[in-house]
């Protein structure tokens, strides 16, 4: 089975029907939804993308790739891109997801996405999403939401207690603090989106240490080459795989499913292991909530 482990669902980008025959042309069985936190974004460019990838793979250059976020974000914690700013949703709308889970079982399963800095009861929330059927684990967002890991605290306790999965979109220094997260809940499995980003290699040497830590494979903040260093440095039995659908990979006739998974196609790993990035361990991770 091939489950996409990081997409979402934004119905003005690709509409739920739409995006089934997307997962059906590339044989993609399930997908693991997330709801929008923004407005529709534009094509990033494919320059700042490069840049980008290339200073956040040292510790030296980062803090420039850090100074780029920074000016691209409004006093108001909204995203600024080609002209045009973004809104930033501070909460994710849960309910979207749960209505697809309702409709289409066979196909979806949902993250729950919490802001503990803008939601004072995260844990009630949680707890509230989890009697829906179909929701497998808990979606952090410290990098948009600005907000240090610290504060993720309660919440990765408790998923730790059960049993639960967590997707963390890693911010910068004390917004990605993924050593203390790993160390402090040593039972929970924590993935860190689109391969460790901002950290890439700064993250992948701690694989060892932190047996908890793994990352997706989603996203055009990658691109093959970097897909392939992260499997190289990461093992492939830590990589999942992942699209961050419907955002980026844009065709003619809406979205290309296809291309991360055939970056995975062509890694020189093991039939075997591929099964187990395409969908083998994360389909263990989540077997008890679906």
């Amino acid at each position: 089975m091939i489950i996409d482990s990081h997409a979402h669902f934004e119905p003005r980008m690709l509409g739920l029907d739409a995006a089934v025959a997307k997962m059906d042309a590339a044989g993609v069985d399930k997908v693991a939804l997330i709801p929008a936190m923004n407005d529709t974004l534009p094509h990033t460019p494919e320059m700042l993308l490069t840049v980008v990838r290339k200073l956040m793979r040292s510790s030296t250059t980062r803090r420039l790739a850090e100074a780029i976020h920074r000016r691209m974000m409004t006093s108001d914690g909204n995203l600024r891109l080609k002209g045009e700013t973004i809104r930033i949703y501070p909460q994710p709308d849960n309910a979207s997801v749960a209505e697809v889970l309702r409709a289409r079982p066979d196909r979806f399963v949902g993250w729950i996405f919490l802001n503990p800095k803008h939601d004072p009861a995260p844990i009630e929330s949680l707890h509230r999403w989890l009697e829906v059927d179909g929701f497998i684990g808990v979606k952090l967002h410290p990098h948009w939401h600005d907000y240090e890991t610290e504060l993720l605290d309660p919440i990765l306790a408790r998923c730790e207690d059960l049993g639960l999965p967590v997707l963390v979109h890693l911010g910068f220094g004390k917004r990605g603090d993924f050593r203390t997260m790993a160390a402090r809940h040593p039972r929970l499995t924590i993935i860190a989106a689109h391969a460790g980003i901002p950290f890439y290699d700064d993250l992948w040497r701690y694989k060892n240490a932190y047996r908890n830590l793994y990352v997706d494979l989603s996203s055009p903040y990658l691109d093959e080459a970097l897909v392939r260093d992260t499997v190289a440095m990461m093992g492939p039995e830590r990589c999942l795989y992942g699209t961050d659908a419907p955002y980026g990979f844009q065709t003619d006739d809406g979205y290309d499913y296809g291309e991360i998974k055939r970056w995975i196609d062509r890694l020189p790993v093991a039939a075997t292991k591929k099964d187990g990035i395409f969908g083998g361990t994360f389909g263990a991770m989540i077997s008890r909530r679906e």
